[in-house]
């Protein structure tokens, strides 16, 4: 099996369809696997050895196994499974999420959490700082 097709199991296992949401394998390509990890270069070394031993016992008995035995590979697996299904277009359309948006406001204007009330807690606490040792 390759690499490829071990971890598009693996993440099927964990994003499987559900309702009107798709699995993994749906949406996501191995290529949008290798831009996530591109971004997160930290995770690229457990993720190979996540990947390395294919699940020929099954994509479930192969993630409690990395749970259990490699806990950096499991986490490297799970973390880029998740970082790309929900950056995928057709998700973040399906769970109403247009990406970041510009909104524009104005810097000089009083902000709102000032005068309504939100921060009455902390001025009548008063200050609490703490000196930082060492720096």
């Amino acid at each position: 099996m390759s690499d490829e097709n071990a971890f598009l199991a693996l993440a099927d296992f964990l994003i499987p369809a559900h309702g009107k949401m798709p699995k993994f394998s749906d949406v996501c390509g191995y290529a949008d696997v290798e831009k996530s990890l591109d971004f997160r270069i930290d995770l690229k070394s457990g993720f190979a050895r996540g990947i390395a031993v294919g699940p020929a016992t099954g994509a479930e008995a192969r993630l409690e196994s990395l749970n259990k035995e490699d806990g950096e590979a499991f986490s490297a697996i799970t973390t880029i499974a998740i970082a790309t299904y929900y950056m995928s277009p057709r998700v973040r359309e399906l769970i109403g999420y247009p990406g970041q948006e510009n909104v524009p406001y104005d810097s000089k204007a009083t902000q709102i959490y000032l005068t309504n009330g939100s921060l009455g807690q902390v001025v009548a606490r008063g200050r609490k700082y703490r000196p930082t040792p060492g720096l």
